[in-house]
């Protein structure tokens, strides 16, 4: 792939795109890559060709999916514009996406779901998105938002940490897939107030 710029997006929904020449010749002291406002952090980094369409998912179970050009690439000392209305929530997750795709959900309950990402249509940059979960007191806030491709389930496993070091393994062909506006299934069962904190997709053992 040709890739041309570095997609930045922060927990407050703020995107920059840079152009991926501006990192040549780094210093061992390092080169400022975006300029982050009070309270704010870098959630999600990826490459893009130019060309690519970019999901960012909210605790409130929200999604928007839009083109990147509508992100003007911007110089490393800046702080980039609103890639999505956030209503109060923040950003858990985004993605460079294409249609062989799904995303997986997972909530801080321990609820998840995988969902074709062409039940996502493309909205804007900045706007709300459309519902991505269906948001219960059972299955809590959105934590995380990753995407992976079809064909490549069967050789991935997820693993869900949870705030008090608990950590669960399970293949990713297992979870159920459903549609957008549902609560999904329960992946792992939390004992004593715990929370789902980190989920990371892993190839599985062997591979």
């Amino acid at each position: 792939e040709n890739y041309k710029y570095l997609l930045f997006v922060t927990k407050n929904g703020l995107v920059k795109r840079t152009e991926i020449k501006e990192f040549d010749n780094i210093r061992k002291s390092g080169k400022i890559a975006i300029i982050l406002k009070d309270n704010d952090e870098l959630i999600a980094v990826d490459k893009t060709t130019g060309e690519n369409e970019i999901t960012i998912g909210a605790s409130n179970g929200r999604m928007v999916r839009f083109v990147e050009s509508e992100i003007r690439a911007m110089g490393r000392g800046s702080s980039g514009v609103k890639g999505m209305e956030l209503d109060g929530s923040m950003v858990v997750g985004a993605n460079v996406v294409n249609d062989d795709q799904n995303i997986l959900i997972v909530t801080e309950n321990g609820y998840g779901k995988k969902t074709d990402i062409n039940e996502y249509r493309l909205t804007h940059r900045g706007s709300k998105g459309v519902k991505a979960l269906n948001l219960t007191e059972k299955n809590g806030n959105m934590i995380s938002l990753n995407c992976i491709d079809r064909d490549a389930e069967e050789l991935k496993d997820v693993m869900i940490i949870t705030d008090s070091g608990i950590i669960m393994r399970m293949p990713l062909e297992q979870i159920s897939t459903l549609k957008r506006a549902t609560q999904g299934v329960r992946l792992i069962h939390l004992k004593d107030d715990q929370k789902v904190s980190t989920v990371t997709i892993v190839d599985k053992e062997g591979n």
